[in-house]
């Protein structure tokens, strides 16, 4: 089976999605991997619009004459991490390919949505709620309690797909939060050196000056890391730089 494919097949299971997703007539809501197109009808039964990515050209004949008649659903066929940059939604709900959920949950940290409601593995979700003293602790620990509200809503079971993956799997619901921390503010600015993004981070927000804010970096205590970006950080060091920035403002 090419691209890690599950396709959710329970019409019981997908109505249950579709409706802890909260869609509304006046939502664009975007699916990536849409595959059969199961979850995309009744999505779009919800919708204003739907967006439906799929990297499968191989799935085009079938998804097309699974849609037919259902004018309200764009579909697109290619990359979906290279294609949610350049579509505009305000809600995501989708049975994700597994294999594309670390990097388009760090993505989504650059994208502008209300929420999404995924289909993950019971593992990966384990680390987006974990704290920094659990065992799951990462990165996109650290991603998820800044930029989201995140929450395990239930179990999705594995006879629900077909095929039936080795993994569990469960639904849950990701809340862009609307206030940006400092911490936030400086890793949106992932082109830029650290220390030049605190510094624009600290000036953006009024309340300090540029004298200050060289002081206030000093007092951080963190130059080895200064000259690196956020995104090539490491889990240990991109920790250390989150928990410095909580003692500034």
């Amino acid at each position: 089976m090419r691209y890690d494919q599950h396709f959710m097949t329970d019409s019981v299971v997908l109505k249950r999605i579709v409706k802890a997703a909260g869609i509304r007539n006046s939502d664009t809501v975007l699916e990536i991997g849409p595959g059969k197109g199961f979850l995309t009808r009744e999505i779009a039964g919800k919708a204003k619009k739907v967006i439906a990515i799929e990297i499968d050209k191989g799935m085009e004949s079938e998804l097309r004459k699974n849609l037919d008649g259902i004018r309200n659903t764009e579909l697109v066929f290619g990359n979906a991490l290279k294609i949610i940059k350049r579509k505009r939604f305000n809600k995501i709900v989708s049975n994700i390919p597994y294999a594309i959920s670390e990097p388009l949950l760090q993505e989504m940290v650059f994208l502008d949505f209300d929420s999404a409601l995924l289909s993950l593995p019971e593992s990966f979700a384990g680390r987006l709620v974990a704290g920094p003293g659990d065992r799951g602790f990462s990165r996109l620990s650290i991603l998820a309690r800044e930029f989201f509200d995140v929450r395990v809503l239930f179990e999705v079971p594995k006879e629900a797909f077909h095929p039936n993956p080795k993994t569990r799997s469960v639904a849950v619901m990701i809340k862009k939060r609307k206030e940006k921390t400092l911490f936030c503010r400086v890793y949106l600015k992932r082109k830029m050196r650290l220390k030049n993004a605190i510094m624009r981070a600290l000036s953006d927000t009024g309340k300090t000056t540029k004298n200050q804010a060289r002081k206030q970096i000093k007092s951080l205590n963190i130059n080895t890391l200064l000259d690196k970006k956020t995104t090539e950080m490491d889990t240990t060091e991109l920790k250390t730089v989150w928990e410095r920035l909580q003692n500034i403002l």
